[in-house]
């Protein structure tokens, strides 16, 4: 054991097995070769080590903590907390017990979060806030359990109480923006973003030393001859999103340049021809040659305090013409009097699987008589396609092998726009219909962290083309699909 404290790990290990040679039962000598082999990472064997010693001699709270931190190594957080609950039992002031079975609630909750599951994510989250009543980020994990549960109300409470305890927590502040602008408070969602730019803005690019983050952030003082960048800082649709407040900066006389996606590069230099367009690159090529900075979030917080602010512009980019043109008279030479394009599929990170659905129970609603469905989604979903047309032959679904949207954005708008109409789940899809002002049906999940489609909206305010149509409980799209005209 002084060898071990000492960390001379291979001294000890030897004794300790010179001593099982001898009793292979002694129980002190199984348990601490197997802590010896778990500092080592074996943790197999760490684990049947530790297992032989509690077989021996099952009255020790420390065999069962130890234990339990092998098993909370190897991910198996259901066990630890077994394990660390045994420990308890038999020393209810353990420490390493103690501090172990939160840790193991914490990291499991997590995990059952990113699975979506939560109602067992938030029994995990009360179970570590039962061993750490005070603990901040406990709360903040456990109030974006219930957000993306679609309990916006409830996950704010658990924010305020994380705030009250910890005011400078800068996440749960962030996360208390998002409840706040999903459920339509603007005013409260933006203080609150500006009160946590500390946190969040370092971190929304994972690009490192941006030569911007030396400017102020725009504070929405006149525009006018003073030079703006724009700088992407979601995903695509965010960014096309988020486009729509540039014609405001460009009304007012400011001298944009705008960072974005290379496959927006060509539909916003269309759109925004008083802008200059820069392709994001990785390092950047532009530098710090500007008055003020904006991630596209930020400008929310200037142009959009609440919503009067909000334009009700039908359409802010402009898809090219010609290929329009072209796409439209070759839809129509197939015979039918409608043109709908559909998507119904996410492949994006986090928990897109909620925002998803089936094309067979999408195409089983639709109506099929006098109408060509254009396949708008990206990725190869071809299982599924050929699934529809043997259960519906009658279904006209038409994909249109020249268009590729992860490569082509400037064709996909053309596309979108040479429809009558789209229906679609809340993805790309719907955002450039939206900008485009293609009337759009628009299928989206409860709540999630996903806030500007505002939980009470019938409508977009962001794009007035669209209807959305929500889930009323997770799993069940039939009063979304309900909903369709």
């Amino acid at each position: 054991m002084e060898f071990h404290q000492a960390g001379s790990l291979d001294r000890a290990m030897a004794m300790y097995r010179d001593i099982l040679a001898k009793d292979p039962k002694q129980a002190d000598a199984l348990h601490l070769l197997g802590a010896a082999e778990w500092q080592s990472g074996n943790l197999d064997e760490a684990e049947k080590l530790m297992r032989r010693a509690i077989a021996v001699w099952d009255k020790d709270a420390g065999y069962f903590a130890d234990l339990g931190g092998v098993m909370a190594t190897k991910k198996n957080f259901r066990e630890a907390i077994k394990l660390y609950q045994t420990a308890l039992k038999i020393d209810p002031i353990n420490r390493i017990a103690r501090d172990g079975i939160a840790e193991a609630y914490g990291a499991h909750g997590y995990e059952l979060s990113r699975d979506g599951l939560w109602d067992e994510a938030e029994a995990a989250y009360l179970g570590l806030l039962k061993f750490r009543p005070g603990d901040a980020n406990a709360l903040n994990n456990l109030g974006e359990i219930h957000q993306h549960a679609g309990n916006r109300a409830k996950a704010q409470t658990i924010y305020d109480e994380a705030l009250t305890l910890r005011p400078d927590h800068a996440i749960a502040r962030y996360n208390r923006a998002i409840c706040h602008l999903g459920l339509g408070d603007l005013t409260k969602g933006w203080e609150d973003l500006a009160g946590s730019v500390e946190g969040w803005l370092p971190i929304i690019d994972k690009r490192k030393n941006l030569p911007w983050f030396s400017l102020p952030l725009w504070d929405g003082s006149d525009p006018r001859g003073r030079k703006i960048l724009i700088w992407g800082d979601q995903g695509i649709g965010d960014e096309v999103l988020f486009a729509s407040m540039v014609p405001d900066l460009i009304t007012r006389g400011a001298l944009v340049t705008i960072e974005c996606m290379d496959r927006l590069a060509p539909v916003f230099a269309r759109s925004f021809p008083e802008c200059k367009i820069i392709v994001r690159q990785d390092p950047p090529t532009i530098g710090a040659d500007f008055d003020f900075q904006a991630p596209g979030l930020w400008l929310g917080h200037c142009l959009r305090p609440d919503f009067t602010y909000f334009t009700g512009r039908e359409a802010f980019l402009k898809a090219d013409a010609t290929k329009t043109k072209t796409f439209r008279a070759r839809y129509k030479a197939k015979g039918k009097k409608k043109i709908t394009g559909i998507a119904w599929h996410s492949i994006s990170g986090g928990r897109a699987e909620h925002r998803r659905m089936h094309l067979h129970q999408l195409v089983a609603t639709l109506p099929h008589a006098d109408t060509l469905y254009i396949d708008l989604q990206y990725g190869d979903r071809d299982v599924e396609v050929h699934e529809v047309h043997r259960a519906f032959p009658d279904f006209a679904f038409y994909k249109d092998l020249d268009v590729d949207q992860l490569r082509d954005m400037d064709s996909f708008a053309a596309q979108i726009t040479a429809c009558d109409d789209v229906v679609t789940i809340g993805n790309t899809t719907a955002h450039m219909a939206g900008a485009l002002g293609v009337p759009a049906q628009v299928f989206l999940p409860l709540a999630g962290l996903t806030w500007y489609w505002f939980e009470k909206c019938p409508n977009s305010p962001w794009y007035p083309s669209l209807k959305l149509l929500r889930k009323e409980r997770e799993g069940d799209w039939s009063a979304a699909l309900a909903g369709l005209t």
